[in-house]
């Protein structure tokens, strides 16, 4: 009974596994916006990690895979504080040529520009927004947080 399962999940193209990736992450931005909602948390990891397994029977190049994570961590940086309007845009050059050069395979088994082009501009500049809207959130309640205490001086403890 796991032997046909394995076989389907080892037989996704990595288009098919791109595509799956991405919404898994997709799925998992939604439970970050609505955090009370478990299950597309749960269902997007369970399709990143299934889009991920086939991949690792694949023949993968490095120097995508250094530049999908130098893309993952230009879009953190950007979390953690201000950056400039190029940051994300290189960050979403960086995900898209790592996307479309993952794979090292003769023919048709790679990942083809018609899906990475697409699933790498919704990755990067997907993530930029969001890491936007976090941070601006993140501002506004150490703001509010600062007028609470000035206008009722007593209530807030430090």
């Amino acid at each position: 009974m796991n032997a046909p399962t394995t076989t389907a999940l080892m037989q996704l193209t990595p288009d098919n596994c791109v595509l799956l990736f991405t919404l898994g992450v997709f799925l998992i931005y939604i439970e970050l916006n609505r955090p009370s909602s478990i299950l597309p948390g749960a269902v997007g990891l369970l399709l990143a990690l299934l889009a991920v397994a086939p991949l690792f029977h694949q023949r993968l190049n490095v120097a995508a895979i250094l530049a999908i994570m130098g893309g993952v961590l230009l879009l953190a940086c950007a979390l953690r504080r201000p950056t400039t309007a190029i940051t994300p845009v290189i960050a979403t050059i960086f995900l898209v040529f790592g996307l479309l050069y993952l794979v090292q395979g003769a023919g048709s088994v790679r990942v083809h520009a018609a899906i990475a082009v697409p699933c790498g501009l919704v990755l990067g500049a997907g993530t930029s927004i969001l890491t936007r809207i976090a941070r601006r959130a993140r501002l506004n309640k150490g703001l509010d947080l600062e007028r609470a205490r000035i206008s009722r001086p007593g209530a807030f403890k430090s």
